[in-house]
């Protein structure tokens, strides 16, 4: 007898899997569940695998379980733990396991959808779709799938993401011994591509790599060699000759029996019959059997004498007769992790509104079916989880109540009645954002989305004066309030360094006078197919949450901001941007000493370079993972380097960590020669505010953190620079709004103006007005500002009536005058300032 350990072990016995909805492109289904107790499970023949069976998964360390557990992984490149599915404990006894099978051990074998090239004697084939219906904690009912590693040998594992993707949801199988009967199941990406083995520890089941990094075909193979062997059970019973139907429906109803494969088996020559199941508010519209229309019964179909697998049946649903349409709009909300759906916002109407006491979140189910701009390519193809249901009288969510303890913002003591029904999903989790939450996918994903949103519930909707609608929701409209304030334009069109960007306009100008303007660059592989502009927007981007601060503080963080996309990093880009910058400023829209400009990885390597080859045009800059900072030699030798303030961002494991200590601890962040200077080296990524609350990214993705956390609760290994005192309870936009390019040059005037080749009596009536100037600066007690810009102004006005006699040249008159403007603005800020 051989006894294999796990982590759980639960009661019910079974005989095959009978499940409830349907994955990938099959709809939702619901099964009639069925079991037979006291059975044992042989070992399957992997040549005998079949589709639509069901099948447990065992190794060394147990069978796999619809669970997740925390797989320890030590000297991974994203840390020492990972999250994966649990194990179980089975006892097998002359090759028959007899120990208790319970439902969430039991996997059916779907139709996969991996489309990489295969590679020798890997990657043949679509591969199957890992389905169970029976989630233990943290599992769910869509295909066992991989998400991004991140750059790590081993990847997450999970049944609950429903975002599309056929080869990271689908499982191939490797024999490993015919005799043994032992194999190897992987996720392949294709020959030197992202590939994993499905392995096993003492903690669980995980995905592997043999490398952090792409592997070739003969490496995952290596890796299944490494790995623990598996061994598929099915049921040993003999259930003689059977066949399947394909049984699925369309959206917002179900049949039965049906399973998540979509699979029902039925004994050779019997009948099937099926029930067809309307949600509530709807009706049976059309039935097919082998797509030709049939008429159906009191809602059920049956299918006579099969006697082979080649049957399918699919209903489909329409509005009951008395359904009323009710508008609803997908709201959608930046963090710093990107652009993520949030809520559906329905709408009652004029006149019309519901208690809250007549709400509850049971009621409602929401799904999604999103896809890219082609319209074709789906993103994510699953239900949402709601977290909560309220009412409102403005079409806007009050904060949100998950992840525990809620957003900053979140209302607890919530109207009593109102027009709009807000449907709050929950969107982040310990683990990470949720399935079907970020629009784009996930976190790599730079891609506008299509969404369409659909809105059930399973009883009438009572109004406040009594009466009941049994609602139709109808998707309306879907709003961004963050990114609605962007539109697309180029830098310069048709022609060199042109290059697409995203730009919000701050209307506030015409009254303040021109405003700060903030670029950000996004990161290699985030810039999305031409002509999806608002592709960089959708993942993590600076831009965007700026964008979200000033609707959150109006008047705190006035500016114009751009986004760039595709951006290219040399001079010819770089050119036709600042072209279109200095066209803004000279609408009297954009303040050239307040240009900041900060960049992700690749966006990142852009800043600096932009900086390194243009460096009076910037007044602070904020990389974050990538880009080589001037040397001391080159800051002395253009001191317009050192005027740019700078704030570096990196993780202490990342290319960049020990190349920016160094160079703010022993090198020229560190020589004194900048106007400031700060670096963060970063210990974790962590993030502490809503919704995080402490998540950590792996060590190159700082973007979420820097934007999310205020400058002192960033977990730095490393730091540096004055501002991490000054700015310690203030996040990085409010310490790059102090920055500015002016400054206070009267003593280099009063220089210049001595050493002019002018009569005395002309240059002391220069040097009388910069002085004046220079005193009404000094006085503490008064502001004496506006006359001290009246004076420089003066000053101005004189040196260029010493140009038409030829007392200056055109050259000596725009250099003092440059040099004049300059400390006006310097001190038109400083005012701001106060």
């Amino acid at each position: 007898m051989r006894k294999i350990r796990s982590l759980v072990a639960v009661a019910l016995l079974v005989c095959f899997i009978m499940v409830l909805e349907m994955v990938s492109n099959l709809p939702q289904v619901e099964v009639e569940a069925a079991s037979e107790p006291n059975i044992t499970w042989r070992q399957v023949d992997p040549a005998d695998v079949q589709l639509g069976r069901s099948y447990l998964i065992v190794s060394d360390h147990g069978a796999l379980a619809n669970a997740q557990t925390t797989i320890n992984t030590p000297g991974d490149v994203t840390g020492d733990t990972q999250i994966g599915m649990v194990s179980k404990p089975v006892t097998i006894e002359d090759g028959l396991i007899t120990s208790e099978v319970t439902d969430d051990m039991i996997w059916q074998f779907g139709l996969g959808a991996n489309t990489a090239a295969s590679s020798g004697v890997l990657g043949e084939g679509p591969g199957y779709y890992l389905l169970n219906d029976a989630p233990g904690a943290g599992g769910g009912t869509e295909p066992l799938r991989r998400e991004s590693s991140f750059g790590a040998q081993h990847a997450p594992l999970n049944t609950t993401g429903a975002a599309s993707n056929g080869n990271q949801q689908s499982m191939l199988l490797h024999v490993l011994d015919e005799e043994e009967g032992t194999v190897s199941m992987y996720i392949w990406g294709g020959n030197n591509q992202w590939n994993f083995a499905l392995t096993s520890t003492e903690d669980g089941f995980s995905a592997k790599s043999k490398a952090a990094s792409a592997t070739s075909t003969a490496q995952l193979l290596e890796q299944m060699q490494e790995s623990p062997s598996l061994r598929l059970y099915e049921p040993n019973v003999t259930v003689g000759v059977e066949h399947y139907v394909m049984a699925s429906s369309g959206e917002n109803g179900s049949i039965s029996p049906s399973s998540q494969a979509g699979h029902v088996w039925v004994k050779d020559g019997e009948d099937v019959t099926f029930t067809l199941n309307p949600d509530f508010g709807f009706e049976v519209d059309k039935v097919t059997v082998n797509d030709e229309e049939v008429s159906v019964t009191d809602n059920t179909y049956t299918i006579k004498n099969i006697t082979a697998s080649d049957t399918s049946i699919h209903v489909t649903f329409k509005p009951a007769s008395n359904a009323t349409d009710l508008p609803f709009t997908v709201y959608n909300e930046i963090f710093s992790v990107g652009n993520v759906t949030t809520a559906v916002i329905i709408d009652l109407g004029e006149g019309n509104a519901v208690n809250l006491s007549d709400l509850n979140t049971d009621m409602f189910k929401a799904a999604a079916r999103n896809t890219r701009l082609d319209g074709s390519t789906v993103i994510f193809d699953g239900m949402r989880d709601i977290t909560r249901v309220y009412v409102n009288n403005q079409p806007e969510p009050l904060g949100y109540v998950s992840p525990a303890p809620g957003s900053d913002d979140l209302v607890t003591d919530m109207p009593a009645s109102g027009r709009y029904i807000i449907v709050e999903f929950e969107f982040w989790n310990a683990n990470g954002y949720t399935s079907g939450s970020m629009v784009s996918g996930n976190l790599q994903n730079a891609y506008s989305a299509i969404l369409n949103y659909r809105v059930n519930v399973d009883r009438e909707v009572k109004l406040t004066d009594g009466t009941t609608i049994i609602p139709r929701f109808t998707q309306e409209t879907v709003v961004y309030p963050a990114l609605d304030k962007f539109v697309p334009d180029k830098t310069n069109p048709d022609d060199t360094g042109n290059m697409d960007i995203l730009i919000s306009i701050d209307e506030s100008w015409e009254d303040l006078g021109p405003l700060p303007l903030f670029i950000y660059n996004h990161g290699g592989g985030r810039g999305g197919p031409s002509g999806d502009y608002f592709a960089p927007m959708q993942t993590a981007n600076g831009a965007a949450v700026l964008s979200k601060h000033q609707l959150e503080n109006p008047g705190k963080y006035n500016a114009h901001i751009i986004a760039t996309q595709n951006h290219s990093n040399n001079q010819d880009n770089n050119e036709a941007l600042m072209a279109y910058v200095e066209k803004l400023a000279a609408e009297g829209k954009v303040d050239l000493n307040r240009i900041y400009m900060s960049g992700f990885s690749m966006g990142s390597m852009y800043t600096v370079g932009f900086y390194n080859r243009n460096p009076a045009f910037l007044a602070a800059i904020v990389p974050l993972a990538g880009g080589a900072l001037p040397t001391v030699d080159e800051l002395n030798a253009n001191p317009e380097l050192a005027k740019t303030a700078i704030w570096a961002h990196t993780h202490k494991n990342d290319f960049m960590g020990e190349a920016w200590k160094d160079y703010f601890s022993t090198g020229a962040g560190a020589s004194g020669l900048y106007t400031e200077a700060n670096v963060t080296v970063l210990e974790t990524n962590q993030a502490f505010n809503f919704p995080y609350y402490g998540f950590d990214w792996t060590p190159h993705e700082t973007e979420a953190q820097v934007f999310s956390n205020l400058i002192s609760q960033s977990n730095a290994s490393f730091k540096y620079g004055i501002g991490h005192e000054a700015y310690a309870d203030k996040n990085i936009f409010d310490w790059m709004f102090a920055q500015f390019r002016a400054e206070n040059r009267i003593d280099e005037l009063k220089e210049i103006v001595a050493g002019l080749d002018i009569n005395h009596g002309n240059k002391n009536a220069l040097t009388v007005k910069l002085n004046q100037a220079e005193k009404f600066l000094a006085d503490t007690k008064h502001d004496k500002s506006a006359q001290a810009v009246k004076k420089l102004n003066s000053f101005a006005d004189q040196v260029n009536n010493f140009v038409k006699p030829g007392k200056l040249t055109e050259e000596q008159a725009s250099e003092l005058n440059d040099a004049a403007q300059e400390t006006i603005s310097y001190i038109n800020y400083m005012n701001k300032l106060r």
